[in-house]
């Protein structure tokens, strides 16, 4: 037997939790045990069957030791193949314009005035969902609108599209879903009139950026308007509907401190929609990560959030079980003008485009780019000897190409603390869900 790569042992309430990334499942042990286990580590695992055989019984069951011709990495190739490779589904991803009505400082993308889906795109993307849909072994098709502001132009863009989203899948027996990254300001009843009448309930990911004041100094209409009250007035409207609204708190080490009052503006939603329907999930902004302590604050942000009654995460990693969409074969972002990308967190520039649709619907991926991302993870070093692979696996397929050939690297930058906060983030999580189950 030998002592599995994935486990870790982190202090746990005045004992301690060890936890695998793989099986995704801890133990407490106390002092004792920890020291047994770490002597055994370095005699070789097989001594602890004589000093504590139960103890090493329990470990070997729970797979906390594992048979020694057991190749560990090649698991979670073998897991991620068998998620990444599922033709089962396909997840769409559409840009209906580049155009945006503000302007957040740290938006990665470059907004086009103008920019919009014109009645041939329209077409294309609708022979594409038909086409796509009518394949054997289709059993579920989500779209998804990004942008840009994908509530623009809602009615002449997009609406076309769900009507041939829902005629197809219907037609065919295929599940289907829709669904809305947004800012949330154009939300109206027109918006919630139509989806009541197709009978769709679409999911939102709304953002805010921090409570009212730090939000409106990001996100504003003017000098002297800004959007904090009419996107919570339109989450209210959204909950009310049973819509459900997952919103993204994006924080920084300037705004996060009070960012746990979102929370109190749906002190009048009653308890069980808001259970229900609402998510709230914080989010660095990326250009202000760095090692540093905010971690407690957030934390404290959380505890205080879910005695309002509302549901809470913060980035947990599961980027095998639950990969990116982007690192799916069947997944793809059509712009509005047709350009074909992987990832949405990237700029939108035709010059960076992995391919195009075609005039007939097909994806035509350029410089056999789909299958160089299909295969570009499991080429960094660390990653193949880390404990939380099975869980990170180096951040996702975007960071893996844009990686490819230049040095090593790590989302967590090798510091052996935050892969620790990670391991209890994780083991909070399993306690919360067994906690929920029991109620």
């Amino acid at each position: 037997m030998k002592y599995s790569q994935f486990n870790s042992v982190i202090p746990y309430e005045n004992r301690f939790a060890l936890y695998n990334s793989y099986n995704q499942k801890f133990m407490v042990i106390d002092p004792l045990l920890k020291e047994l286990l770490d002597a055994a580590k370095h005699e070789g695992v097989n001594s602890l069957k004589d000093v504590h055989p139960t103890f090493y019984d329990y470990l070997k069951t729970e797979e906390y030791l594992i048979d020694s011709n057991i190749d560990e990495v090649q698991k979670v190739k073998d897991l991620v193949k068998q998620v990444d490779e599922n033709i089962s589904s396909f997840l769409l991803t559409i840009n209906p314009t580049m155009n945006c009505n503000f302007k957040c400082w740290y938006c990665y993308e470059t907004h086009i005035k103008k920019s919009s889906l014109h009645v041939d795109m329209v077409d294309k993307i609708g022979y594409f969902i038909e086409k796509t849909v009518r394949k054997p072994e289709m059993q579920f098709f989500n779209v998804s609108f990004f942008g840009g502001e994908p509530l623009l132009y809602f009615e002449r863009d997009v609406v076309p599209v769900i009507v041939k989203l829902k005629q197809e899948c219907v037609a065919h027996s295929v599940d289907y879903a829709v669904s809305f990254t947004t800012n949330g300001y154009l939300v109206d009843d027109d918006f919630i009139a139509f989806f009541k009448h197709n009978g769709i309930v679409p999911g939102l990911q709304i953002t805010l950026d921090g409570y009212k004041e730090k939000h409106d100094e990001v996100r504003y209409v003017s000098a002297t308007k800004g959007s904090y009250d009419v996107i919570i007035n339109n989450i209210k409207k959204l909950l009310l509907n049973k819509f459900p609204v997952r919103l993204r708190v994006n924080y920084t080490s300037l705004n996060i401190e009070d960012a746990y009052k979102i929370a109190e503006e749906f002190k009048d939603i009653p308890l069980d929609i808001k259970k229900e329907f609402l998510l709230m999930d914080y989010h660095r902004v990326w250009q202000d990560s760095k090692v540093d302590d905010i971690g407690r604050t957030v934390d404290k942000n959380i505890d205080m959030i879910k005695k309002e009654g509302i549901q809470v995460k913060h980035m947990s990693p599961n980027n095998v079980r639950d990969s990116c969409y982007a690192d799916k074969r069947n997944s793809a972002t059509i712009n509005y003008n047709g350009d074909l990308f992987k990832c949405t967190a990237r700029d939108f520039t035709t010059a960076k485009r992995a391919g195009y649709l075609s005039d007939e619907g097909d994806l035509i991926w350029e410089d056999d780019y789909l299958e160089k991302r299909m295969n570009v993870k499991f080429n960094n070093k660390p990653c193949l000897t880390c404990r939380l692979m099975p869980i990170c696996n180096g951040g996702c397929s975007q960071h893996a190409l844009e990686a490819l050939g230049e040095k090593e690297y790590c989302v967590y930058y090798g510091d052996d603390s935050l892969k620790d906060d990670v391991v209890r983030t994780k083991i909070n999580e399993i306690v919360e869900s067994l906690q929920l189950n029991e109620v």
